[in-house]
């Protein structure tokens, strides 16, 4: 399975850092440039071979970069009626 269908990107951090990873500040939340927002959720899991084990992330979960799981929030954007 490509991991790249599993991979955010161009995403805005919001909120607080709450740590760091391979150099790089974690954001608690992140949004896409849809809106949709993610909350950290942990690292990202590797498979023998050292590629992200995509095949382990529950349903919601995405990751991003360098290797970082964030689980999608509701989407809370207003709906348009039909």
């Amino acid at each position: 399975m490509p991991t790249e269908y599993f991979v955010l990107a161009n995403l805005r951090p919001e909120g607080t850092v709450i740590g760091h990873f391979a150099g790089q500040p974690i954001a608690e939340t992140v949004i896409d440039g849809n809106g949709l927002r993610y909350r950290y959720a942990g690292v990202a899991p590797r498979d023998a071979d050292g590629r992200f084990d995509v095949e382990a992330l529950r349903a919601g979960e995405w990751i991003v970069k360098p290797g970082l799981v964030y689980l999608m929030e509701e989407d809370e954007r207003p709906r348009k009626k039909a």
